[in-house]
């Protein structure tokens, strides 16, 4: 039997960042003398990267385009995220002691998020997870990001596993896709609080890490 493999998403599934985010996303909308977004808001629109998260945070508070969309509010807003990484961010409840019990049975553990590849390297250092998860890749770390299946297939060959010995696991619904589009079953994690409608697609829903862990031989 192959090594088993487990992808893992970053935000949503492995850690809480979501008020560091909308704290960056606010300093930098404030920057630009545009209103503050509620962290509801902020979180609805993360998920696709940090280009993204900043284009539609500020198409929601500047419709008519008075702000350009341009890659000096992405840097500006990289820029000030760094600043605030790991003010409050977290590794939810269970994910680290499942880890490591993970890792104790071989199973191939890996991160493939969408967010910038160096403020998650940053953040996994500091919150204990690079020595358990040894690959990750960032958003910026291929040129495609999820939903694209590259990534996983990337993540991978990098822990020398066979793709079709993987799951993927994530909290929206871009993570579902990019397991369905790599053919391999992607599970859908509740307990995130950032995307809280089921995915089409999902092969598996888990409400705590441990369900994670029961899917795995």
């Amino acid at each position: 039997m192959a090594r088993p493999g487990l992808l893992l998403d970053l935000d949503g599934t492995l850690i809480d960042s979501r008020r560091d985010l909308a704290r960056a996303v606010n300093l930098l909308l404030g920057e630009l003398d545009l209103p503050p977004l509620p962290l509801d808001v902020v979180c609805s629109y993360v998920g696709n990267g940090a280009r993204s998260l900043v284009r539609r945070c500020l198409d929601h508070v500047d419709p008519a385009h008075r702000v350009s969309r341009d890659v000096v509010e992405m840097r500006r807003f990289l820029d000030l995220y760094e600043g605030v990484l790991l003010e409050t961010t977290c590794v939810f409840p269970g994910v680290l002691d499942g880890l490591e019990r993970l890792a104790s049975r071989d199973v191939a553990l890996a991160i493939a998020t969408n967010k910038p590849e160096a403020p998650s390297r940053r953040i996994c250092e500091a919150l204990g997870l690079t020595d358990l998860v040894p690959v990750l890749l960032g958003g910026d770390s291929l040129p495609t990001r999820k939903p694209d299946p590259a990534m996983l297939r990337v993540a991978a060959e990098r822990l020398d596993v066979p793709l079709n010995s993987c799951l993927m696991v994530g909290d929206s619904d871009v993570d579902i896709a990019a397991a369905r589009a790599a053919g391999i079953p992607g599970v859908w994690c509740t307990w995130g609080g950032i995307h809280p409608d089921r995915p089409d697609g999902a092969a598996h829903v888990a409400t705590r890490f441990a369900e994670v862990e029961a899917l795995l031989p």
